[in-house]
């Protein structure tokens, strides 16, 4: 019974790819170039992963709903069809939110349709995580950027000091002996603190069943990210100063975002099993090893 649901669903999305494809196209392909949204294109798939993972619960009183989900998803199809013929009235980044959000009411449609309204009731947190692939305005995206970028100087400035290493700030100047560098914009560090969000959010629902400990270790990834961030910076300059002035232009630079969103979370892993035990020890359910660190995600800022 729950195989001919879930293969009547997975059509009905094949469907809903299909009509929505040139949209969705084009959100994949401005994912993948644009830096600041790289992570859009795993968005679905964290949600898949939920929903199987909470298979149990919230496929356990599965029954069909068509009424309801054949409203639902009308609602989203003539939306998605009207902004398609209103297009040239709406500006590009609005356009494409509100198409988004019509297709994930199509998709719901139909997940209420043949599973019904508790199994999407206990779905809603999976689903939710689909605004993950709305487009954010570009002057909030700035003022992210603004944050890291700002937060990480101040932070490199501070290790340098640390160090016993001379340093002049100026703004997002840090002037070295021998030495300036530029604390710029690419070096936000925006694409891996939002993997490293992503991940802890798995990390977080996975292995823990309180809320206010998910909230504590999804915060913490505020205060990590410019930790990290600042950590790249440090060590890139000092290996330049020391070792070879072309690790500020070489792999380590370009290509080692990984190695500083590791370390990220091996930093974060004191902090989750000094939680993991408090929960245990306040009679929470057990936990397991997260499966989130074990498959870092790989949207790491490059």
């Amino acid at each position: 019974m729950m195989h001919s649901r879930t293969t009547l669903f997975l059509l009905w999305v094949a469907v809903v790819v299909a009509l929505c494809w040139g949209t969705l196209r084009e959100i994949v392909k401005a994912s993948l170039e644009n830096g600041y949204s790289s992570h859009i294109v795993i968005v679905p798939f964290i949600t898949a992963y939920f929903i199987w993972s909470g298979r149990k619960t919230i496929f356990s009183k599965a029954s069909y709903r068509t009424g309801t989900g054949a409203l639902v998803a009308a609602v989203g199809i003539l939306g998605f069809l009207s902004l398609v013929s209103f297009s040239p009235f709406a500006s590009g980044q609005t356009l494409v939110a509100a198409k988004l959000i019509a297709v994930f009411a199509m998709i719901i449609g139909g997940f209420i349709g043949f599973y019904g309204a508790h199994a999407f009731q206990a779905a809603l947190f999976p689903f939710a995580l689909l605004l993950l692939m709305l487009p954010l305005p570009s002057i909030l995206i700035e003022k992210v950027v603004y944050f890291l970028q700002k937060g990480s100087a101040d932070l490199a400035y501070g290790l340098f000091s640390i160090l016993g290493i001379p340093v002049h700030r100026e703004g997002f100047l840090l002037q070295l002996p021998g030495l300036t560098i530029e604390v710029a914009k690419e070096c936000s560090g925006i694409n891996s603190s939002v993997a490293l969000l992503i991940t802890m959010l798995l990390v977080a629902f996975e292995t823990l069943h309180t809320t206010s400990r998910r909230v504590i270790i999804l915060l913490l990834t505020i205060p990590l990210s410019l930790v990290k961030n600042a950590i790249r910076i440090v060590t890139l300059t000092v290996l330049a100063l020391r070792v070879d002035p072309s690790f500020l232009t070489g792999r380590l630079h370009h290509e080692g975002g990984f190695v500083f969103f590791l370390l990220a979370l091996a930093i974060m892993y004191p902090v989750w099993k000094l939680l993991c035990k408090t929960e245990q020890k306040s009679g929470s359910r057990p936990i397991s090893q997260p499966p989130a660190l074990q498959h870092a995600s790989g949207v790491a800022e490059q």
